[in-house]
């Protein structure tokens, strides 16, 4: 017996840089999501608005999201002779080990008030919603099931989440994270699909470790048929 999967897109995904004084970015192939605290405040936050029927989740024993590490970045401030900033596709995808905050935003995300300060009480301080390690790219699952349920009780008209870094190895002090917008080139053909978060009942590891479990089962079974 196959349970159902139940997925709910984004509706609404973005960053802001916190380094300086720029607008809050809501589009591009990717979300850039930094470490708290790196010198001088060089770190981005990230949003994504769930503005949709929840209804489908509704009961649900679990919610998770559905986040999609695109690739690490290692900053690298100023020149030293020796190492220069990845570009393109040069941004590793192994080999990391970034600790992302989820947290629920009490209000709608519009970038405006957002700095440093804004970031500390809004994302750093509040218990998180979920967290995630994250050591290679490719989609991970955050257990995010009681900050749903309660969007989905009180009919919740903000159903926004904030994210942020509060751990890392020394040299990805940031990551991407994939997005619903899909990375064209000049001429805007599609160079790499949206991989968007989503909110699913069902992670897709769960769906293997169920089949890996079911496999000798389904072997001692055909051996005692055999027998018989």
């Amino acid at each position: 017996m196959r349970a159902d999967t139940v997925q709910i897109m984004t509706t609404g995904d973005g960053y802001k840089y916190l380094g300086a004084p720029t607008p809050a970015n809501g589009t591009g192939s990717y979300m850039d999501v930094g470490l708290y605290g790196t010198p001088g405040g060089h770190y981005s936050i990230g949003f994504a608005k769930f503005n949709a029927d929840l209804s489908r989740l509704a009961g649900a024993q679990k919610v998770f999201l559905a986040v999609n590490l695109l690739n690490f970045v290692a900053p690298t401030f100023g020149t030293d002779g020796t190492s220069a900033q990845p570009t393109g596709f040069t941004y590793p995808v192994t080999g990391g080990n970034f600790t992302l905050k989820v947290v629920e935003l009490t209000s709608a995300f519009t970038g405006i008030g957002v700095d440093a300060n804004w970031a500390h009480t809004n994302l750093f301080l509040p218990s998180a919603a979920g967290t995630v390690t994250f050591s290679q790219a490719g989609y991970q699952y955050v257990d995010i099931s009681s900050t749903v349920a309660g969007w989905i009780s009180r009919a919740a008209t903000v159903k926004e989440l904030g994210f942020i870094g509060i751990a890392s190895t020394p040299n990805t002090w940031s990551l991407n994270l994939g997005t619903l917008e899909a990375e064209r080139d000049l001429d805007g053909n599609i160079l790499v699909a949206a991989a968007p978060m989503f909110l699913t009942t069902i992670p897709e590891p769960s769906m293997l470790s169920l089949l890996a479990c079911s496999l000798p089962i389904i072997g001692w079974v055909r051996r005692r048929l055999t027998k018989s």
